[in-house]
Order: structure tokens, then sequence, then C-alpha cells
């Protein structure tokens, strides 16, 4: 039996109560193709592809309102604005970074700075470098001048 003419016919396996679900009270079975000839159809293909022109597509004279222009000089001006800020608040950013960078130098400097002090004003330091002078310190106690 030839493919094409058994899709055609009948399915046999839908009697019953499944062929009452389907509307086919007389238990036959469900007709697969409901009379439309089975296989390519080029009138069908042919009519859709022709369609009727439609008002809802795009109007180019809708853009050409002076209204139009406005909303996206507007628009525009307000993107720009807003890279305008990405932008700067980038460079801040950067600027920022280079003076915490400033200021960590600066602050392990001063660090720096003040322990060397403190180990030039400790007696110990002071009272070594009065030996390497042959300085001797004395019992008697300092003048003090009054102005």
């Amino acid at each position: 039996m030839n493919v094409l003419k058994s899709a055609g016919k009948q399915f046999a396996g839908f009697t019953g109560m499944a062929a009452r679900l389907f509307g086919q009270e007389n238990g036959g079975g469900i007709e697969a193709l409901d009379g439309r000839p089975f296989g390519f159809d080029p009138e069908v293909r042919y009519h859709s592809s022709q369609k009727e022109p439609s008002p809802e597509i795009f109007d180019i004279g809708s853009l050409l309102r002076l209204r139009t222009f406005v909303y996206l000089v507007i628009g525009t001006a307000l993107f720009l604005v807003q890279i305008n800020n990405t932008l700067a608040i980038n460079d801040l950013a950067r600027r920022n970074e280079r003076l915490r960078e400033q200021l960590r130098i600066s602050t392990s400097i001063r660090t720096a700075e003040e322990l060397k002090s403190r180990e030039l004003q400790s007696i110990r330091y002071i009272s070594g470098y009065a030996k390497k002078l042959d300085l001797d310190s004395s019992f008697i106690p300092p003048v003090e001048i009054e102005p």
C-alpha cells in the first residue's frame, strides 16, 4: 500500500471512548486530514506570502515632526550629560587613588622621621654621642639663666 494513500485514511486505533472525545460518535475513527489534500499546496503558500499593506507599518512622516526632533535633542543632551558625569566620576576616582597613595607615602615617611627623632632624643644616644666626643657627665647642676 502506498504511504501517501495510507496517511489519508482514518486511524482505526481511535475507536470507542477516544472517538467520542474527539467528536466521532459513530466509532469509525478520526479523519487525519479533515478533507484537505495531503502534501504541498502551492496556492496556500502564494496567498500567505502576499500581505496587504498595513497602516501600522513604519511611518516616516511621524519622524519628520518638530516635536520628535525636540525629543531626540533632549534625549541626546541627557545622554551626553550622563556620559560627561560618568567620565568626571572616573577621573575623580583616579585622582582620589593618587592622593591616597601620596597620603600613604607621606604617612610612612612621617612615621619613619618620628622614630628617628625619638631615637636621636633618647638619653642613651645622647650619652653615647657625648662619650664619642670625650665628654663626661658633671655632678654640678646646670646653671639656669632667667631672662
